[in-house]
C-alpha cells in the first residue's frame, strides 16, 4: 500500500514538473474555436479547453479526426474577432482530446498568446465575480 502511494505521488510530481507554464481554462464560447491542419490540408474544427504560453489542449466533437503524435500542425485561434496561428507539435492524443506544444514561437506569436491568456483571465474573473 505504501509503495503504491509513493509511486502515485512520484507520478503526480512528474506531471507537475512537466508543466512549464500555468494553464488558463477557456470559459468564453465565442473565443474558444480552434482550427488545426497538417500541411494546410484537412482543417479540423475543435474547442479550446486550456491555453498556456507553451501549448494548448483542444477537443474535437468528431471522433474520426486522426492526428499523429510528433507531427507538426498549424493551429488557428480566435482573438477578438480575428484569427492568429501558431505551429504546434501534437504531444498527446486521448480519444478526442489533443495536447499540443507550441514550436517555432516568434516574439509576435508570444504577444498574441499572452494577450489571449490575459483576456481569458479577465473573462474568468468577471464570471466568478458575477456569480
Amino acid at each position: 500500500m505504501m509503495k503504491e502511494s509513493n509511486e502515485l505521488m512520484s507520478e503526480l510530481i512528474n506531471v507537475s514538473e512537466r508543466r512549464q507554464f500555468r494553464r488558463v481554462f477557456s470559459l468564453v464560447p465565442q473565443e474558444d474555436v480552434v482550427l488545426f491542419s497538417l500541411n494546410g490540408r484537412n482543417h479540423f474544427v475543435a474547442k479550446l479547453l486550456d491555453l498556456s504560453r507553451g501549448g494548448a489542449l483542444i477537443y474535437t466533437a468528431d471522433p474520426s479526426v486522426y492526428a499523429d503524435a510528433g507531427s507538426h500542425y498549424k493551429l488557428y485561434f480566435q482573438s477578438r474577432g480575428a484569427m492568429f496561428h501558431l505551429e504546434g507539435m501534437l504531444v498527446r492524443k486521448e480519444l478526442q482530446f489533443f495536447a499540443f506544444q507550441f514550436v517555432n514561437v516568434t516574439p509576435l506569436d508570444l504577444a498574441e498568446i499572452r494577450g489571449k491568456i490575459a483576456r481569458m483571465e479577465i473573462m474568468a474573473a468577471r464570471m466568478c465575480v458575477s456569480h
